[in-house]
């Protein structure tokens, strides 16, 4: 089944259908298609997609989980908005957390994983030139491989089941696009050499500093997104 719209083309073709519109629903909240504090049209989406009521329901259940959807009584359910100082504690999260996973992925990293991290580097370098939005969803899939390269299942549970990522992201990157791709350049040559204690560290650095160009922004009081 193709569903055309004046946006997009989205294509629901597989039996789990609820699984699909939440991919599709997820892909939306992440290149910022629906934005942050935009409430869900239940009868719009659905038609939207060319599905019932009930896969769009199960797929908002399963991202209210994950902490993107938030569902307000007798109002509905809305693209969770999040205060700048709720992204500094996810930031705080992500500095402690993401370097155990770049060390984990240096220590397990083989040639095939290397070289997918190297072309996601690749796609993340000519995204930042041309200024595409969509740079978000492919940073995403850069942490999330180092995560699950590294082989530590509870981090894995932890990063995804709660969307930290795509939250810190929710109001794009607090510093210049070039500058996070070559931070990832950076930390794909630290685990490309299986070198454990430069990919810790090329990724704490990599975080820290979006962190600290957020408490920048906030301190400008330049709070709109």
């Amino acid at each position: 089944m193709t569903v055309s719209t004046e946006q997009r083309t989205y294509r629901v073709d597989y039996e789990d259908l609820a699984q699909q519109v939440y991919r599709m629903l997820k892909h939306m909240i992440l290149v910022g298609e629906l934005k942050t504090g935009e409430k869900l049209v239940q009868d719009d989406l659905a038609e939207r997609f060319g599905v019932s009521r009930t896969p769009l329901l199960s797929a908002f259940s399963k991202l209210e989980n994950e902490m993107l959807v938030e569902f307000i009584p007798r109002r509905g359910a809305y693209v969770k908005k999040y205060e700048l100082s709720e992204i500094v504690d996810i930031y705080e999260i992500r500095v402690r957390l993401e370097p155990l996973g770049a060390a984990g992925a240096a220590a397990n990293a083989d040639d095939a994983s290397v070289a997918k991290l190297r072309d996601l580097c690749d796609r993340l370098t000519e995204m930042a030139e041309r200024k595409d939005p969509s740079i978000k969803e492919i940073d995403y899939e850069f942490h999330m491989t180092l995560v699950e390269m590294s082989g530590n299942k509870m981090l894995n549970n932890i990063i995804s089941s709660f969307s930290i990522i795509p939250i810190a992201n929710f109001y794009g990157f607090f510093k210049d696009p070039k500058l996070s791709a070559r931070e990832h350049n950076a930390i794909t040559d630290a685990i490309a050499k299986r070198d454990v204690r430069a990919a810790r560290r090329a990724m704490f650095v990599h975080i820290d500093a979006s962190r600290r160009h957020l408490l920048k922004f906030i301190e400008s009081g330049e709070t709109e997104s």
